[in-house]
């Protein structure tokens, strides 16, 4: 919804909206749509936590070096370092790799858990009758990074697939989701944590950052830092609102906010919801850095300066066409308040 070239026209809400051939039309006759296809509810966080700690220890990443670990954009490249990869797991291309390790996981959760199906609603996971899956039943050329996402007490709740290569529309990154498949499940879209809950201070500034590996990142070199990861600019308004409300907020979403009219239409409408929701501008504020870098985990990296303006003051260094995109958002949304 983001990207905004090429696309048949921007809805009121400024999201970029495409027209795609039907891939179904290609499909015989008698195949199901997805809407016909049995799905599991999602299952309970610790059952998901356990399934995917487990996956990563079965293949983790440094399974990969050169594709996950030391290839072009791998971990090194994005800043981390030998201490974090166990972090992450390596999603492998073949899928009788991938099924084998299904089987192991399912015999490993039922023994523990005490259930048949234990996998059932664990997203990226589904059922046949030949049995457990783990992802779509094809083979790949490469592996996957697996990056887990974490709720705020620190268990895996999802996961994210990093792509080593861009897809179609420049893409690399992708939930871990079985939606379309057999008693399968969809990931959602939850926020990523860098902190715990309880140990969050009062006074503490929260930072908002777009992107769950980006959140690794910045936390790895600046971990003194609370910070939760939201997967796109146009995801979870409304949680991050009531996560954050009555709290002091640096919103770090990537600079393009200065160039892209739909990044900078859902930034000022978050900046509106917690103006709604709070009543005032003087606890949220938007962090920014030399504009030679698009993330705050580049700035970080690079070492440069990262400084903290007011909504107002960020509204002024808009240009004219996309001030008024703003000012518009936030009189329709946070109005008679702002």
């Amino acid at each position: 919804m983001r990207v905004s070239d090429g696309a048949r026209k921007i809805n009121r809400r400024g999201g970029a909206i495409f027209i795609h051939d039907d891939w179904r039309e290609d499909r015989a006759i008698d195949f199901h749509a997805v809407a016909d296809i049995p799905q599991s509810p999602i299952a309970p966080v610790e059952v998901r936590d356990f399934v995917y700690g487990r996956l990563i220890e079965l293949s983790p990443a440094t399974l990969y070096p050169g594709a996950l670990i030391a290839g072009e954009k791998g971990l090194l490249a994005r800043g981390l370092s030998e201490c974090h990869f166990g972090d992450y797991g390596g999603l492998p291309a073949g899928s009788s790799e991938r099924d084998h390790i299904a089987r192991l996981l399912l015999r490993e959760t039922s023994n523990r858990y005490s259930v048949a199906d234990s996998l059932r609603g664990v997203p990226g996971f589904w059922e046949d009758r030949t049995g457990a899956h783990l992802w779509k039943p094809k083979d790949y050329l490469l592996p996957r990074l697996l990056i887990p996402v974490r709720d705020g007490w620190g268990r895996i709740q999802a996961c994210q697939m990093r792509m080593p290569f861009a897809a179609k529309k420049g893409l690399r990154y992708f939930w871990l989701s079985s939606s379309d498949l057999p008693h399968g499940t969809g990931s959602g879209s939850p926020l990523h944590f860098k902190f715990r809950l309880a140990d969050l201070p009062r006074d503490a500034w929260i930072v908002i950052v777009e992107g769950v590996l980006k959140a690794d990142v910045l936390s790895a070199i600046r971990p003194e830092l609370y910070i939760v990861a939201t997967p796109c600019v146009t995801a979870n308004h409304s949680a991050l609102a009531e996560l954050t409300h009555g709290r002091l907020v640096r919103i770090a979403f990537d600079q393009d906010h200065y160039s892209n009219e739909t990044v900078c239409f859902h930034l000022a409408s978050f900046i509106a919801r917690r103006l709604r929701r709070e009543r005032t501008l003087a606890t949220t504020s938007i962090a920014s850095w030399d504009a030679c870098v698009k993330g705050i985990d580049d700035a970080a990296i690079r070492n440069l300066p990262i400084t903290s303006i007011s909504v107002r003051n960020w509204l002024d260094r808009l240009s004219p066409r996309f001030r008024e995109i703003a000012r518009t958002r936030l009189v329709e949304v946070a109005a008679p308040t702002f």
